[in-house]
């Protein structure tokens, strides 16, 4: 197992590959600024701001990893008001849970009568506090 968003794990095997690629993350602080009459602004430290990652996944029939079912069940999720933790390599990626702000998919196979071979979902998460 390389991890988790929620129930959704991802893994490599012999019979299933769903993997995040391209993870990329954001996190920083918060500043205030005071004004000071006849000198410089001065600033202040107001706390951390909430983490963020990007990641895409492909998924694929071929994989092991069923298109459609997976789709609806990451769109259940984004539209949910529930936060999930994401974890990477056995690690939290934060103390607290993200909810997914963003999730688009682009279709790239699909068979006579509808059925989805290969989808590319792109997913976007905040943490929640």
């Amino acid at each position: 197992m390389i991890g988790t968003l929620g129930n959704v794990v991802f893994s490599v095997s012999s019979n299933r590959v769903l993997t995040p690629t391209g993870i990329s993350g954001t996190s920083g602080s918060d500043w205030g600024s005071h004004d000071v009459v006849h000198g410089k602004v001065r600033s202040e430290w107001v706390g951390p701001k909430c983490k963020t990652y990007k990641f895409d996944m492909t998924l694929r029939a071929q994989d092991g990893v069923p298109p459609r079912r997976t789709l609806n069940q990451l769109q259940q999720m984004a539209e949910s008001a529930n936060a999930y933790y994401f974890v990477l390599g056995g690690q939290p990626m934060a103390d607290n849970p993200f909810k997914i702000t963003s999730l688009s998919d682009e279709w790239g196979a699909v068979l006579h009568g509808g059925a989805l071979i290969e989808c590319k979902v792109s997913v976007e998460l905040e943490e929640y506090l």
